[in-house]
């Protein structure tokens, strides 16, 4: 634990390592600007921006707090689970990030598939090509599509072939909570359950998460993610005390989508009603 005392934090935020449109410099210079003082580097599935975040953040004096953002599953129905404060060297952590970076790339494989069965020629080397260093995703496809002369825009890519209902066919296999969350709590790291009000459950199905996912060994719940309407964030700081969960709170920001968007930026939590996750380091 430090002695210093962080007023601004942000502990889930992307960069271009996954699906963020600012590189981890990029994203940590902005940090600075906005005067936060701890952030965690959260891509998805992956921690290949963390050593250029480490860098980025002893030029800016900021608190770099290892993080990891974690498709999972329960009972079939797709979470992200935030990983935070693990050693950058952590076997357990790359085991699963590689085994869902496989996983990503089937999706992709799948997706060009279909393509093909729609009349479209083999896309998945050049959408690969277009990804780079970023994770392969449906927007990828879509660029090659245009660049193709395939669909004059990228929504016309989504409209007609890209779309959810389009791909309805493809089945992410994620990792199960009861496979990954005890394996990954054997190493100390926090396991932090993001934004719990995005997924489609009901209150009672949500709370069965939770119940599940501290039985498992998850140490947290996000009580802000982004622009959230305060009533939700109210609701899960309630949970938070309920299942006596460290709670946890970041922009989720992807990019400069408009003024509700930012690095630093989330609805107001009450911290003398939680048990904040950032003060332990």
């Amino acid at each position: 634990m430090s002695d210093k005392t962080y007023q601004h934090i942000d502990l889930h935020m992307h960069s271009t390592a996954s699906d963020g449109k600012l590189t981890p410099s990029e994203l940590l210079a902005l940090a600075h600007q906005e005067g936060v003082e701890m952030l965690a580097l959260t891509d998805h599935d992956t921690t290949a921006g963390l050593a250029e975040a480490s860098s980025a953040a002893s030029e800016h004096d900021i608190k770099l707090i290892n993080g990891c953002e974690l498709s999972v599953a329960w009972k079939k129905i797709p979470l992200h689970m935030v990983a935070l404060g693990f050693d950058k060297d952590c076997p357990r952590m790359a085991f699963w990030t590689q085994r869902n970076q496989a996983v990503r790339l089937e999706r992709g494989r799948q997706i060009a598939d279909l393509l093909r069965k729609k009349g479209l020629p083999d896309l998945f080397d050049k959408a690969v090509e277009e990804a780079g260093q970023s994770q392969l995703g449906r927007p990828h496809f879509a660029k090659v599509m245009v660049r193709e002369g395939i669909v004059k825009d990228i929504n016309k890519a989504f409209d007609h072939y890209l779309g959810n209902k389009k791909l309805g066919q493809i089945r992410d296999v994620w990792p199960q909570l009861e496979d990954i969350v005890p394996d990954l709590a054997a190493t100390g790291c926090e396991l932090i359950m993001a934004h719990p009000k995005r997924y489609p459950l009901t209150v009672t199905k949500l709370k069965s998460v939770l119940q599940d996912f501290k039985i498992l060994g998850g140490t947290a719940i996000e009580v802000a993610s982004g622009n959230e309407r305060p009533d939700y964030v109210r609701f899960l700081e309630r949970l938070s005390r309920d299942f006596e969960f460290k709670a946890s709170a970041g922009s989720d920001y992807h990019g400069p989508f408009g003024p509700w968007t930012q690095v630093g930026r989330y609805t107001q939590v009450h911290e003398q009603e939680i048990s904040p996750i950032w003060y332990q380091w």
